[in-house]
């Protein structure tokens, strides 16, 4: 009896989808391959308890970002933490409550923004199960390939996570990265760290990525997804106000050091925002 509630209650709580759900709705999966000229982008955002806010000032951004990106990248989104749907799904496990809620296409920005409306908030934090996904499923098949469809010989596939907490399932996401950045050098991870939290600026140190730590305001926040998404800073409110033209040569400071994270020296550089670097872990602290 006591199981047979444990069951009903985790039915009621948690996004985790079993066999029997494939059946009974139409749930995105990976295809065998993606073929993509540009770069490929997966956002992975937290659907955690506390995320309810920035998850609103995220949709609301990405309507200007998203457009400005090249045409010959793609953009995926999987999220994680989920919590209950409206539609009836059978449950298992909060600690695997991850899914892929668009796969890799151009030009799909209304589908990521109506993915990012229809997942529910939830509760727990699956950071390594969900970066175990993106990187086995999500990430496996696809290609870079150059403009006549040759192997690029610079493979490009960001992730960019979104999360304003650690795990809370057990896992531990750096040791996982650690573990397979050797075989996954394409691999690149920028972490959009909402709060004081620096844990999780071992993603980028290992992969040459960037870490922006966003202690509280909305613009901070804007200006960290314009640069993990690589366009130029004021993309949002020039989208706002209606601005066509958005400067070129806004400055910005990185701390960088070499794509290993053995390595504990750094020096500091200025980049362009035009020619950021290519690799080398970044820590913003806004």
């Amino acid at each position: 009896m006591v199981t047979g509630i444990c069951s009903v209650v985790k039915a009621g709580q948690y996004n985790v989808y079993t066999p029997t759900t494939y059946k009974q709705v139409e749930i995105i999966q990976s295809p065998k391959n993606a073929n993509i000229q540009g770069e490929a982008i997966e956002l992975l955002v937290d659907y955690s308890g506390s995320m309810d806010r920035w998850i609103k000032v995220a949709k609301e951004t990405l309507v200007y970002i998203l457009p400005k990106i090249p045409d010959s990248s793609a953009v995926a989104l999987r999220v994680f933490g989920e919590g209950a749907s409206l539609t009836s799904f059978s449950y298992i496990d909060a600690c695997k409550a991850s899914r892929l809620a668009v796969y890799f296409k151009k030009n799909n920005e209304s589908k990521v923004i109506k993915a990012l409306e229809e997942a529910k908030i939830g509760g727990a934090t699956p950071i390594e199960f969900a970066l175990q996904q993106t990187v086995t499923k999500d990430l496996k098949g696809v290609n870079i390939l150059t403009s006549d469809n040759k192997p690029a010989v610079v493979q490009r596939k960001k992730i960019i996570l979104v999360t304003d907490g650690g795990e809370t399932c057990g896992g531990d996401p750096c040791a996982y990265i650690r573990s397979i950045i050797y075989n996954n050098k394409d691999l690149q991870i920028d972490v959009v760290q909402l709060g004081s939290d620096t844990f999780l600026n071992c993603l980028s140190s290992m992969t040459g990525g960037t870490f922006y730590r966003v202690d509280g305001s909305r613009e901070k926040f804007e200006e960290a997804f314009e640069d993990a998404f690589n366009v130029p800073r004021g993309t949002v409110n020039a989208g706002k106000n209606g601005v066509r033209n958005i400067p070129q040569n806004v400055k910005i400071k990185y701390e960088s050091q070499p794509n290993n994270y053995t390595q504990q020296n750094s020096q500091t550089q200025t980049q362009n925002q035009t020619s950021k670097p290519s690799s080398g872990y970044k820590f913003i602290k806004y």
